[in-house]
């Protein structure tokens, strides 16, 4: 399992060198509007499009995680070299796309070694990758600080660690190759769980562009400020990942609505806050709602998959399409919100959509559990 565990860890260390500071970044140097809310939405709707594809072709997980990661390197190297703006945004859409494929190989794999216990052993690897990206966040945030043109060195160093990690890739003593079944089998209880899913993503992504226009606009933040609420946030999952998995394994349904339930935390700190250290404190949270993200909600797609293949695929492209969905509704809510000053639209719309994300969140107690599918 070495070889999984460097990989992870030299993998989330590149990308958190880089990718926690692509939105921020993107809304300082001048690019808003549909363009902002592709780059905030991006590293979630692109992958999830492009996993969804990958569930009808028979290719082996091993495979796919080296050429996803050895794409997204060349593109990561290749972001150091363009300038912000359309072709900037075009770019990291593509980056974004390779990512995606090699998360879904990585998930195939954790399919096949998590399935013994699933919140334990997804929270174990989940761990590790955390470690990998808490010090890179740090390293590029107080280096960079208010000289956002040194950004470009990182993009390169996470481009040169990813091509290193796509060899490392290579070494796994895992791998899955279960041919994908016909058709799209859907069980009507995880038809439910994506009909939730796409309904909270929607409300969830609205956020997102707002985000880094709030950090500019309200709290005038640099990548020092980026770089401490990241690192709060890996520190607080570090601490509660493990727990939170054993959680996650005893009762699921209730897990996934309190991970849900707590994202409204972070629009009510945006909205509601007088400085920065507020921001830093409400990030404590992040550890508690990512922990439970990367356990609960892929364990019930391996448990209730027929075709784990197309079940991870299908998982994200609703969620990448109510993520697109979101993002451009959030951006258009600014936008006919504006006439009441920049500071007072994004307030009103935090509290809008923290207000949508906690009642959205009881739907996950319409979920019903039920036995793993054994095939």
């Amino acid at each position: 399992m070495k070889p999984l565990r460097t990989y992870v860890m030299i993998r989330n260390f590149a990308l958190n060198l880089s990718q926690p500071f692509i939105s921020f970044v993107s809304a300082a140097s001048g690019i808003s509007g549909e363009n902002l809310a592709i780059v905030s939405s991006a590293g979630s709707a692109l992958p999830s499009f492009i996993q969804f594809v990958m569930g009808f072709f028979n290719l082996r997980g091993k495979i796919i995680t080296f050429y996803g990661t050895l794409a997204a390197g060349l593109l990561w190297i290749s972001l150091s070299f363009i300038p912000f703006g359309v072709f900037f945004v075009v770019i990291y859409v593509l980056l974004e796309a390779s990512l995606g494929i090699s998360a879904y190989g990585w998930y195939l794999i954790m399919e096949r070694i998590s399935n013994t216990s699933r919140g334990k052993i997804l929270a174990q690897y989940s761990f590790y990758s955390v470690i990998g990206g808490m010090i890179a966040t740090l390293l590029t945030g107080f280096v960079v600080n208010k000289d956002f043109s040194e950004v470009r060195y990182f993009f390169f160093f996470s481009g040169s660690l990813f091509l290193l990690s796509s060899l490392i890739s290579l070494k796994f003593d895992v791998d899955y190759s279960k041919e994908p079944l016909k058709g799209l089998s859907l069980s009507r209880e995880l038809s439910k769980f994506l009909i939730i899913t796409f309904l909270f993503d929607v409300v969830w992504s609205m956020a997102w562009p707002l985000f880094p226009l709030a950090q500019v606009y309200l709290f005038d933040m640099n990548f020092e400020n980026i770089a401490i609420i990241n690192l709060i946030a890996n520190f607080s999952t570090l601490l509660l990942q493990r727990k939170i998995g054993e959680l996650v394994d005893k009762n699921r349904k209730l897990m996934m609505f309190l991970g849900r339930l707590a994202l409204s935390v972070f629009p009510l700190a945006y909205a509601l806050s007088t400085s920065v250290y507020e921001i830093y404190l409400a990030n404590v949270v992040a550890g508690f709602t990512s922990s439970i993200n990367s356990t609960a909600y892929l364990s019930y797609i391996y448990d209730n998959s027929k075709d784990v293949r197309k079940g991870i695929g299908l998982y994200n492209a609703v969620s990448g399409l109510g993520d697109l969905i979101g993002s451009s509704v959030g951006m258009l809510g600014i936008e006919e919100l504006e006439f009441l000053g920049m500071v007072i639209a994004i307030k009103l719309m935090m509290l809008i959509i923290a207000s949508l994300r906690m009642v959205a969140s009881f739907v996950y107690l319409k979920i019903q559990e039920v036995k793993p599918v054994k095939f």
